[in-house]
């Protein structure tokens, strides 16, 4: 058993999943034009809505008897099933999953459909820069599952959703650790109002390197858990001189 194991999500922390959809949206009006790139987007909202997972396949199923020009809806499968992840990897994001592997046991814990959402992870060049991958519907109601295959005396859970860490550190208490990256849309003030506030907050993948085995042990907890944009007093450099 590993005395420290770390659970890292992977859109917004890992990937740029903002910047994704925004590029894959204007590829699709592209290749689709308007009309049928809004019946796209739609299918997708559906799809997610019912699965509560994003799963671009199923979506494309839907969408497929909807797009009259078949060669159109070959060129947005393509598209979308090989889209180039590798590209859209946060800077400096290895370096943390490197970083990480040095000092415990890294785990990738996502949610999403369970054969899109893995070869998204190796087409950016991820899955192997982790010990292991847990694909998830919903991983706050999985981490005990994950934890029997996984097994170790402590876990940190890094993650870009507060509202996940907040039912996290409440179900398992001291036993996890939980980091919040500010990146992507869960990034703004409003979403750090649940409680309990993560132990600790960062600014972006990166300041991982930064971080030594001790600052994620229990007397490591910010007293004060502070927002994003504020950085934290232990990552704070001196101006140069």
């Amino acid at each position: 058993m590993a005395d420290l194991a770390f659970l890292v999500d992977v859109d917004n922390t890992l990937i740029d999943n903002e910047a994704v959809k925004a590029d894959l949206a204007a590829r699709v009006e592209g290749v689709l034009g308007a009309a049928d790139a809004a019946r796209f987007w739609s299918a997708y909202e559906e799809i997610r809505r019912e699965l509560d997972v994003v799963d671009f396949p199923r979506t494309l199923e839907r969408l497929a008897p909807l797009v009259g020009d078949a060669r159109a809806f070959a060129r947005l499968a393509a598209l979308v099933l090989g889209y180039p992840y590798q590209n859209s990897v946060f800077p400096h994001a290895r370096d943390a999953l490197r970083h990480l592997r040095a000092i415990g046991a890294v785990a990738i814990l996502s949610d999403g459909d369970p054969v899109f959402q893995p070869a998204k992870i190796a087409r950016a060049g991820l899955a192997d820069a982790v010990d292991r991958i847990f694909i998830t519907v919903h991983k706050e109601r999985e981490l005990a599952r994950v934890m029997t295959a996984l097994p170790a005396a402590r876990y940190v859970v890094i993650d870009d959703k507060p509202r996940i860490l907040a039912l996290v550190k409440s179900a398992f208490g001291d036993r996890v650790f939980t980091l919040h990256v500010c990146q992507g849309q869960y990034a703004h003030e409003s979403e750090h109002r649940t409680r309990p506030l993560p132990d600790r907050t960062i600014d972006s993948t990166a300041e991982v390197v930064h971080l030594p085995r001790e600052a994620f042990g229990p007397a490591a907890v910010a007293a004060e858990p502070r927002a994003c944009g504020r950085q934290h007093p232990a990552l704070a450099r001196p101006p140069r001189t």
